[in-house]
C-alpha cells in the first residue's frame, strides 16, 4: 500500500480538493483507495457526503482510531466503489490534548494501518492546516508527501518551514518519508512571482 500525506500548514491551498480528486480517479481505475480525514474541520468527510455530526454516535472515524477505541479497519466506511473514508469530526480537536501523555503518540496512526496494508492499494491522508500531533501522525504513517502550494510570497515562506519539519520527521520518526510532489495551486499568470 502506498501511503501519501497531503499537507501544507496553510489553509485554503487545495489539500482536500486534491485528495478527493486523486482518490476518485484512482478508485475509478479499479484501485482500492482509503482516504483518512485528519482535519477537525472535516471537509473531506463532508465532501464525500457524510455528516460529521453523525460520526460521534458511531464506532468509526479518525478520532476513534487515534484514541485507540476503534481499529482502522472497523472505523472506515465505503462511500463509493473502491473508495473508503476514515471520517473526521470536531472531536479531533481534543485528540491532541488527550494524547499528550501517551508514549509513542506520533506513531499511533502508523501502527493502526499496519493490519490493512494488504487490503488497499493507496491510503491518502488529508492533513489539518497545522504541524501538530495529527499531522505528525500522518507523516509517521506515510511514505510520500504531496504538497499543494500557492505560488505567493507568504506561502513560499511557509514552505521552507514545512520542509524543515519534514526533514526532522525523516530523521527522528520516519526515515522512509519523502516529498514526492509539489502541486502548484491557484496559479495566476498575471503575477510575477508565479512566473
Amino acid at each position: 500500500m502506498r501511503t501519501i500525506a497531503v499537507l501544507n500548514q496553510k489553509g485554503g491551498v487545495g489539500k482536500t480538493t486534491t485528495v478527493v480528486n486523486i482518490a476518485a480517479a484512482l478508485a475509478s481505475m479499479g484501485q482500492r483507495v482509503a482516504v483518512a480525514d485528519l482535519d477537525p474541520q472535516s471537509h473531506l468527510t463532508i465532501h464525500l457526503g457524510m455528516d460529521p455530526e453523525t460520526i460521534e454516535s458511531g464506532s468509526y472515524g479518525s478520532y476513534k482510531v487515534l484514541t485507540g477505541s476503534a481499529k482502522f479497519e472497523d472505523a472506515i466506511l465505503l462511500v463509493r466503489p473502491n473508495l473508503w473514508v476514515l471520517p473526521a469530526n470536531i472531536n479531533l480537536v481534543g485528540a491532541e490534548s488527550e494524547l499528550v501523555s501517551v508514549v509513542g503518540r506520533e506513531t499511533i496512526l502508523r501502527e493502526a494501518i499496519e493490519p490493512i496494508k494488504d487490503r488497499f492499494d493507496y491510503l491518502i491522508i488529508d492533513c489539518a492546516p497545522s504541524l501538530g500531533l495529527l499531522t505528525l501522525n500522518a507523516l509517521a504513517a506515510s511514505d510520500e508527501i504531496l504538497i499543494p502550494l500557492q505560488p505567493h510570497f507568504l506561502a513560499l515562506q511557509g514552505f521552507g518551514k514545512l520542509l524543515q519539519t519534514v526533514e526532522l520527521v525523516n530523521k527522528r520518526i520516519n526515515p522512509n518519508l519523502k516529498v514526492k510532489w509539489i502541486l502548484l495551486c491557484m496559479f495566476d499568470i498575471r503575477s510575477s512571482l508565479p512566473n
